[in-house]
């Protein structure tokens, strides 16, 4: 995908489309595409925050690394903004990206840039401090939920948002394809690979849903919370 259909693709989103046409060719000469391979590493930290981050193909996790493993702090689709540290005024990154598909896009834009534009364009800067904000709120969720709920509860919490975000209905039942290992879920839950699969494999028995490496098939998507 070259610059400017990409910058079609980000006409479309709500963050940008309240940009004006010579804001648009602003970023797209301060912008470039770059791809990805699986596991590529996009940024780590200590590194300059001098872009920030479109995805316009497959999916990106950020992560933090302690004690010898990643802690997920969330994951990025297709359609959204990352790696926007720069704009709040941290200068380095405290965070690594990962790409976690064999083909990722992004559209990574000169960070100095989109603050200029912010400067100027009062809806452009609340759409994004709106966004922001949003994240905040996810990351505070999560917190939360570690802090009160158990293991399984969180886990069970996660697959039934992957379901409402991510499926697709197949008749009565809700399909799911995805390309996260059970470590990851268990990363992103602050759980043990070991609950994970052990959770998956009392809802496959119990006929909740079906499950591989690719794809998740959830017989009935209310029945999630209490099906165990």
């Amino acid at each position: 995908m070259d610059t400017k259909t990409a910058l079609l693709v980000l006409e479309s989103s709500p963050l940008f489309a309240v940009l004006t046409p010579e804001e648009r060719i602003i970023l797209q000469r301060h912008a470039i595409v770059q791809t990805y391979s699986k596991h590529q590493v996009l940024y780590k930290p200590a590194q300059t925050s001098s872009k920030v981050y479109f995805l316009l193909k497959g999916i990106v996790k950020i992560a933090i690394h302690a004690e010898k493993k990643d802690i997920i702090k969330y994951v990025v689709r297709q359609g959204n903004l990352f790696g926007e540290s720069y704009l709040t005024g941290d200068l380095q990154r405290r965070d690594f990206a990962y790409a976690m598909d064999d083909q990722v896009e992004v559209m990574e834009i000169d960070a100095a840039m989109v603050l200029n534009v912010m400067k100027t364009n009062f809806a452009f800067a609340q759409s994004l401090l709106h966004f922001l904000g949003e994240r905040l709120r996810y990351t505070e969720t999560q917190l939360e939920k570690v802090v009160l709920k158990d293991s399984k509860s969180r886990i069970l919490e996660f697959l039934h948002q992957m379901g409402m975000e991510q499926g697709r209905r197949v008749g009565f039942e809700t399909l799911v394809k995805h390309n996260m290992t059970h470590q990851d879920i268990a990363d992103l839950t602050g759980t043990s690979r070991q609950m994970v699969t052990a959770v998956l494999n009392q809802l496959k028995r119990s006929n909740v849903l079906y499950f591989n490496r690719k794809k998740i098939l959830f017989r009935d998507l209310n029945a999630l919370p209490i099906a165990v």
